[in-house]
């Protein structure tokens, strides 16, 4: 999911120069409003899936170190 919400992110930033042309072609608030919200979905789904790499490091970490005990 990391790289899935990064992919989408890298995605947005390729386009972000277009948003002034399609808002005047679509509406302002309509593209506006798709741009955050497609922002805000990228980054739950980078932040998840950075979230749950952390925590199977943290858990293959601790076992390591009971190991060697």
């Amino acid at each position: 999911m990391t790289v899935f919400g990064a992919g989408l992110s890298i995605a947005a930033f390729a386009v972000i120069g277009k948003l002034a042309g399609w808002a005047n072609d679509y509406g302002t608030i309509l593209v506006y409003l798709a741009f955050f919200l497609w922002m805000s979905i990228s980054g739950r789904l980078f932040f998840w899936g950075a979230d749950k790499l952390v925590a199977l490091l943290r858990t293959k970490k601790s076992d390591n170190r009971g190991a060697h005990r």
